[in-house]
């Protein structure tokens, strides 16, 4: 019999998987879901130690002599503060304490409540870090509670050990409410330090798809260690503009993704490196991945389950893993040829309106080598991810807070110490938000800023379209009607201006805007607000994967010819 509080029930059944077995428990009314269920169940050993102060020393002692994680567990009030002299002790000496403490509702702090003082506000010197447990009201409060639980119990011994408060917030009106139900069965996570033991760590006839987030260009070790790995493996690299990989297991396939391709592609086991991806269509597949696994290789060994399927965490630099797990064999790279040969299938010639994503397609194959690409999210980075960019472009946006502001500024800061060409996709809103930066008097003449304007924020009439009829999007949300164009400010500014209001003028300005200058150039295209999503859906209709085997293989041989059709059933099967 357990509490009917779920967040109870998610401690419980967590301290029994990490094996956490020896707790403390002193007495009281708001940890009376916690003490119930301890001892009850012959997991556990319990100790009752009714003065906390003591309880918490009671503790230390308790590790020096096994060497194992101890949990605590006390009621609310004054209870907490009287751990903190023992906590002291333990953060000063490095014992792994899980001091598991109780509290009222977060509103009823510092509202004259009884026995409601904020449990939360220790010294920094008592615990490492507290985490909160809400009650779990739906599927948002109880992925917040398995994670803030899991990541609690794993920084009890992460790198230095040392005590962690876990405070569980309780509902008084459910304190002593029982019944008859399972703890909940919870998928276990495991962090894997360098010095660890890596001998269960098993990639036998697994699919492999490795997701490379935002990231710096690659050292010759870092690619060489990836490339070696995925010899050995049947693996995948999904790649973006952003990725700044190139190896030759690598597909940049984001227009794939974003028609379907994934329900056909998907891996027995995500690996992800590097920071955001910015990539939306690859996050929403992500989460549906079913019961693949998720492993996230990082040098911080943080907890970060971007799409709620982690259970390993590698701390250590992305080489290291790959050089320690490669395997000397060689395999049949079927996984990656089914990417590869689905993504080959991608008609990028479209015939769509005058847009964002019209400027991409035209545009993405005549960028010179060499260059480096910016894009001001969101629309901007949406659609210029369809359309493959030569390897030899460096990707980068301001995805790590995704945030408009700043845009043009790191563009030039980017510029400052090359001389290829650094171009930015940017929109009006995000343009005019940063447009003080095209005063900065150290620009360069490399410097080229492909400018679309909608009238206003297009974003928000793509997310808006489906209830744009019970929501007034223009003013304020989109903020329609603003003034003026950029031409006054850049020749201001010292920049060659140019312009297009149609696909014809846009045709003759294009070559102008790659090609070389004796002074920055802008090219700001105007744009019909409408076309935008047009433009979108127009592209991904053309591509939409379909499952049913006569349309796929229909989509397939406008491609890739009967040849490639046999090919491609072959790695389907």
């Amino acid at each position: 019999m357990y509490t009917i509080q779920e967040n109870v029930r998610i401690v419980i059944s967590l301290l029994r998987q990490y094996n956490i077995r020896h707790i403390v428990v002193s007495p009281g009314g708001t940890n009376i879901p916690i003490s119930q269920a301890v001892q009850e169940d012959s997991f556990f050993k319990c100790y009752s130690v009714p003065d906390e102060r003591s309880a918490m020393y009671f503790a230390i002692g308790l590790h020096l002599q096994t060497g194992e994680v101890i949990a605590t567990s006390c009621t609310s009030a004054q209870a907490t503060r009287n751990y903190v002299p023992g906590l002291t002790e333990a953060f000063y000496k490095h014992t792994p304490i899980l001091a598991i403490t109780t509290a009222k509702l977060e509103r009823f702090q510092y509202q004259d409540y009884m026995q409601a003082p904020d449990q939360c506000s220790l010294p920094k010197d008592a615990v490492k870090a507290s985490f909160d447990l809400p009650p779990v009201t739906d599927d948002n409060t109880r992925m917040q509670v398995y994670h803030n639980a899991k990541e609690a119990i794993l920084e009890t011994t992460h790198r230095n050990p040392g005590p962690i408060q876990l405070n569980i917030r309780i509902v008084d009106a459910q304190q002593g409410q029982f019944e008859n139900v399972e703890l909940p069965a919870i998928r276990p996570l495991r962090r894997y330090m360098a010095w660890d033991d890596w001998r269960d760590v098993e990639l036998v006839n697994k699919k492999v798809l490795i997701v490379i987030g935002e990231h710096r260009v690659f050292s010759e070790r870092e690619n060489k260690a990836i490339e070696k790995f995925c010899e050995g493996v049947d693996a995948a690299v999904y790649v973006n503009h952003l990725s700044n990989y190139h190896g030759k297991y690598s597909v940049s396939a984001n227009l794939l993704i974003s028609c379907g391709g994934f329900s056909l592609l998907k891996p027995d086991v995500l690996f992800t490196i590097g920071g955001q991806t910015g990539d939306y269509p690859i996050y929403g597949a992500l989460n549906r991945i079913g019961n693949a696994e998720h492993w996230r290789i990082a040098e911080d060994g943080n907890y970060v389950d971007t799409y709620g399927h982690l259970t390993k965490i590698f701390e250590c630099p992305d080489y290291y893993f790959f050089e320690r797990i490669a395997s000397k064999e060689r395999v049949e790279h079927q996984y990656y040829q089914k990417w590869k040969a689905l993504n080959d299938t991608m008609n990028y010639d479209v015939e769509m309106p005058f847009s964002n994503c019209y400027a991409a397609q035209q545009l993405y194959k005549i960028i010179p080598q060499q260059s480096i690409m910016n894009f001001a999210i969101l629309n901007s980075l949406r659609c210029w991810s369809y359309f493959p960019l030569h390897e030899s472009i460096l990707g980068y946006g301001n995805v790590a807070a995704f945030g408009i502001d700043g845009c043009n500024s790191m563009l030039i800061g980017e510029s400052m110490n090359t001389d290829e060409l650094c171009f930015i996709v940017t929109g009006d809103l995000a343009f005019f938000y940063d447009m003080n930066a095209l005063g900065i008097r150290h620009i360069k003449n490399n410097v080229r800023i492909l400018l679309i304007n909608n009238g206003g924020g297009a974003e928000f009439k793509i997310m808006t379209k489906d209830w744009k009829q019970k929501v007034a999007v223009e003013n304020f949300i989109s903020a329609n009607g603003h003034n003026g164009n950029a031409k006054g400010w850049s020749e201001n500014c010292g920049f060659k201006y140019l312009s297009a209001t149609n696909k014809e003028e846009f045709q003759v300005v294009k070559n102008e805007f790659v090609g070389s200058s004796d002074k920055p150039v802008i090219l700001e295209i105007f744009t019909d607000e409408d076309d935008e999503p047009i433009a979108i859906q127009t592209l991904i209709s053309a591509n939409r994967i379909e499952t049913s085997s006569g349309k796929l293989k229909s989509a397939i041989a406008n491609i890739v010819g009967e040849t490639g059709i046999k090919f491609v059933k072959k790695i389907m099967r």
